[in-house]
């Protein structure tokens, strides 16, 4: 079980000298000497702040972590096996090629916010099909085009292919390898492939899921066809191997999933950090400051326990104490340029921005602009670069709020930083950026007004047709000859009139 800190090997030498630091203090308790005794020093809680001070050191550069991303994302890389072997027809009657673009299918179906994925084609060697991306169409029907076997070398190599794939991946990304195979190694034996990969997964720090396809018994499959019509062609036999790809995906900190099971659940929680990943490729945040808060409490115990000799500085110290955890706050949360006002706390800048705006007082609200990281002064701030033409400033303090994925249920910050990010988008010229962006809204939160008619408003129009030439002949008139020999056609098909009854004609 891995210890929830960024760097747990700092925990324990801190945490060494820190126990000795307070033995020695409880030693001078009970040999206090005389000259102790008259400053009225009390060694065990010198010792004890000493000690505090040094675990905090400890803890700060071990960096503990809790709570939840901020923004949540995930780099799913899938990983497909594209060998001949994927053609066998043992999966309910249909190949283990359909069954893996099925499953696939699943998981595209589902709107994920946060969540990326590439393709890779798993052969003799790895082939890379997409890059990291959101386009789930062009995703669907790059898979349509591959036939297993026609691309890449011949069989399937774990023990190749899996580094190949790695070597390609960010290092801090958060990202995972998502394997759609029978799990048969075709190229190396089993336990060095099995050595190889899980040698490059465990040192690229990416866990290994897989989803295996087929019967553990030997399958038929035809080969490919002779050069010669008259030969029959080569029947070959094909044995799934779940076993092997079990072992691999544990052997990385993954593991195996169950047919029935839904692989978009799982990448939600690794996404959102409800289930773990590898510390270095982890999406929940560190807090070293809690170190020097730790810290900060030995130092005041150690200054209360000096005795007589602080007493007349005490009252300076403690003043110099408040300063630097007043400092130590502002620092853990300022990322943004320094205050022009240092003293005025961030909430009372954003009221006082935000009435100069509704008074339509733009000098006013520059003036008082929050720098603070909340989502509500960012948000305000942001409004008021737009608003003073700076669209560039807005982008850069919107960029905490508009990045891949966000938390669910979807917080009210998040609709208006993205509507913002795209008009500053559209001031910049960038149209596209500014597409993408309202199209991610409306993938988080289908049918928003605004950014319907924001999205419609960048489309080009259509273009009207042509108007008509007046120097055009008119379209042609029937012949009259066609004209006629229709109303002889009427004429025949109407009921002829009666004749009148005949007499005796007079002469």
């Amino acid at each position: 079980m891995t210890l929830p800190f960024t760097h747990p090997l700092y925990l324990w030498p801190t945490a060494g000298v820190a126990i000795l630091a307070f033995l020695a203090g409880i030693r001078a308790q009970g040999r206090a000497g005389l000259g102790v005794r008259v400053v009225g020093q009390r060694p065990w809680a010198l010792g004890l702040g000493l000690a505090l001070m040094l675990g905090g050191l400890g803890l700060g550069l071990a960096e503990p972590r809790w709570g939840v991303p901020e923004s949540p994302r995930l780099t799913v890389h899938l990983v497909l096996d594209a060998s001949r072997s994927m053609l066998a027809k043992d999966e309910s009657g249909g190949t283990r090629w359909d069954a893996a673009l099925r499953a696939i299918d699943r998981i595209l179906a589902k709107p994920a916010p946060g969540l990326r994925f590439s393709v890779d084609l798993l052969t003799g060697d790895a082939v890379p099909l997409l890059p990291p991306g959101e386009d789930r169409t062009l995703l669907r029907d790059a898979l349509r085009a591959i036939k297993p076997g026609d691309i890449g070398s011949p069989g399937t190599s774990f023990g190749r292919g899996i580094p190949q794939v790695l070597k390609g991946l960010p290092a801090n990304e958060a990202a995972i390898l998502f394997v759609l195979s029978d799990g048969e190694e075709s190229w190396l034996a089993e336990a060095d492939a099995l050595q190889r990969a899980t040698a490059a997964l465990k040192a690229s720090a990416v866990p290994l899921y897989g989803l295996a396809f087929g019967q553990d018994s030997p399958i038929p499959l035809a080969g490919p066809p002779p050069d010669d019509p008259r030969q029959a062609p080569e029947l070959l036999a094909t044995t799934a191997n779940p076993d092997f790809l079990r072992r691999l995906a544990e052997g990385s900190g993954g593991r195996l999933l169950r047919p029935d099971e839904a692989p978009i659940d799982l990448f939600q929680k690794l996404a959102e950090g409800r289930a773990a990943l590898p510390v270095s490729r982890s999406l929940i945040p560190a807090h070293p400051e809690w170190g020097a808060w730790v810290a900060i409490v030995g130092l005041l115990l150690w200054l209360m326990a000096a005795g007589k000799p602080l007493v007349k500085w005490r009252p300076i110290l403690l003043a110099m104490f408040w300063v630097g955890v007043g400092a130590l706050g502002s620092s853990a949360r300022a990322q943004l340029p320094e205050l022009p006002l240092p003293l005025v706390p961030q909430g009372v800048k954003a009221w006082l921005a935000q009435r100069a705006l509704e008074e339509g007082d733009l000098a006013t609200a520059r003036k008082w602009r929050p720098r603070g990281v909340r989502p509500n002064h960012r948000l305000l701030a942001a409004e008021i670069d737009l608003r003073s033409q700076h669209p560039a400033d807005a982008l850069r303090i919107l960029g905490p709020l508009t990045g891949q994925g966000a938390p669910r249920p979807l917080p009210g910050w998040r609709v208006p930083a993205l509507l913002m990010a795209a008009r500053a988008q559209v001031a910049l010229n960038q149209a596209d950026l500014a597409k993408a962006l309202l199209e991610r809204l409306l993938l988080e939160s289908p049918g928003r007004a605004e950014a319907v008619h924001d999205l419609q408003s960048l489309l080009p129009n259509p273009e009207p047709p042509p108007p008509p030439n007046p120097k055009s002949p008119p379209p042609p008139r029937p012949s009259q000859g066609a004209r006629q020999d229709e109303l002889e056609g009427f004429q025949q098909r109407m009921p002829k009139k009666p004749t009148p009854p005949g007499g005796v004609k007079d002469i």
